[in-house]
This record gives C-alpha cells, structure tokens and sequence, in this order.
C-alpha cells in the first residue's frame, strides 16, 4: 500500500503553471506533438525488468504515458501525479475503467512515504520546478534501493526562436529559463545517484505561421512565463511586431521552433 502525505498548497507562481495546464487539459492531446515524440524517447530508457511493484508518472497530464507504463509492466501498480487537477480529472474521465491510482501533488514535495517505488517516470515535466537538485532529491528519497529515473526535461536553448523574436519587439522575457546540460549534469553528479546516461538532443517543430505557433502553445498549457513576464494586454502592434520579426526565420519547412531536450536514466544505489 502507497502511503501518502499531506500535500501544502502550492505557491503563487506554482499555483498559476497548475491552473493553466488544467485549463489546456480538453485540447492538450490534439496539440502535443513534441510531447508524444520525447515521450515515446525517453520510455527507450526504460529498465527491462518487468517485476515491478510499483511505479509513478509524474507530471503524468491527460494519462498517457500512465497507460503505456501499465502495459509495460502489467503487474505494476501504478500512479499518475500531477499537480493540474483539471488533468487529473480529464485523465480519469478518459479512463473511467482503469486500474491506475490518480495523486495531485508537487514534484518538489512529493506526497509519498519514502522508499516505496521502483520505478519514477517523468517526461517534459520537472523543467516547471524550480530546482533540478530539489527534484532528484525528492525523487531519490521515495524510490526504493535500486529505483530508477527514466525522465525527459528541457535545457538551455529552448525556444530560442520564440525568444529571439520578443527580443526585437520589447525587452521583457517570454520563454523560461532552463538551465545547460553542463549544469543539469553537474547537479545530477552531487545528487547521490548512481552513474548513469544523461544526453542532449534538439527536437524542431514547424509551423505554417504564428497564429498556429501560439494557439498550440496555449492549447499545451506551456504560454506562462515564471519569471519577467511583461504585464498587460497584447496590442495588436506589438503581435504584429512579432510576426514580422519571427518572419524572418522562416525556413522551407516553415516557421521553426526548438527544444533542446535532455534524456536521463538514472538508478538510486543498492
């Protein structure tokens, strides 16, 4: 039996990545692309082992890769949490019948009892949490001796042509930061984790035009700037403004835009 703890409210900011994924929760699968492409990656991590008792997704939105963790281990008990509940509840609505156990929480204070899970499953998920050593912390305290952490996460990078474009328009920030590889890498080594695979790979999506950039980006839930937002509507000038700026990338293939993703697989020691 899973124990769990009782969760804190999340802060501000926090609170505020939560509402708008749950509100993208209805049209998050019909626009996540890179989402299922990284997904479908990171999983090639996967131990083989298939004697797992219990195993969580987390940040597990609409339930996806829930469902493909349960079929590669059918014997798992196994647990999607994320801390949007409008995608707990969409999750559950699509999977009325299923045998999942369904947790909100915080990936930085994980509701669980420690040393209960074999196996913790993240994909583009912890580059929302403030601290990369703070998540390896938390996730290295609930896994079992043994446990492994197959996950996907963002580093610096991403959304370089998103970013590029609002520079020449104002100089407020409209893309998160993310932290480089060399940095991800070296708070991986001083977390206690036993050596493992930790690699970088660029994933470029295209669109035909802006307008089809952002609604997927809203649709994804992925349109909130945690730090230097610029506060105030979007005049018409200014998106215009942007338009033309990002014009000026376009390749043959279209407008582009790049996520500089990393793939971990990592093993808590015996």
């Amino acid at each position: 039996m899973i124990q769990y703890k009782e969760s804190a409210l999340y802060p501000r900011h926090r609170q505020r990545i939560a509402d708008n994924f749950s509100r993208a929760a209805k049209t998050y699968d019909s626009a996540a692309t890179l989402q299922r492409v990284v997904a479908r990656k990171a999983m090639l991590g996967l131990p083989s082992v298939v004697e797992m008792v219990r195993v969580l997704d987390l940040g597990s939105g609409t339930g996806s890769q829930t469902v493909e963790l349960q079929q590669r281990y059918p014997g798992a008990q196994v647990v999607g949490m994320d801390m949007a509940m409008g995608m707990l509840q969409h999750a559950q609505y699509r999977l009325p019948d299923s045998a999942f156990s369904w947790c909100a929480g915080d990936i930085e204070a994980l509701p669980f009892a420690s040393d209960c899970f074999d196996l913790v499953f993240s994909s583009l998920a912890i580059q929302w949490c403030e601290s990369l050593t703070s998540v390896l912390c938390e996730v290295q305290r609930i896994l079992k001796p043994g446990g492994y952490f197959v996950f996907s996460t963002l580093a610096s990078g991403s959304l370089l042509e998103l970013s590029q474009a609002w520079r020449k328009v104002d100089g407020y920030s409209h893309v998160n930061h993310y932290e480089t590889l060399d940095t991800q890498t070296q708070q991986v080594a001083a977390s206690g984790f036993e050596s493992g695979s930790l690699k970088q790979q660029a994933e470029v999506l295209h669109y035909p035009d802006v307008t089809v950039l952002l609604k997927e980006l809203r649709a994804l839930g992925v349109n909130t700037v945690t730090e230097g937002a610029r506060q105030g509507l979007m005049t018409r000038r200014r998106l215009q403004a942007f338009r033309d700026a990002y014009e000026t990338l376009r390749v043959p293939a279209g407008l582009p835009l790049t996520y500089q993703v990393v793939y971990g697989v990592l093993r808590k020691p015996q």
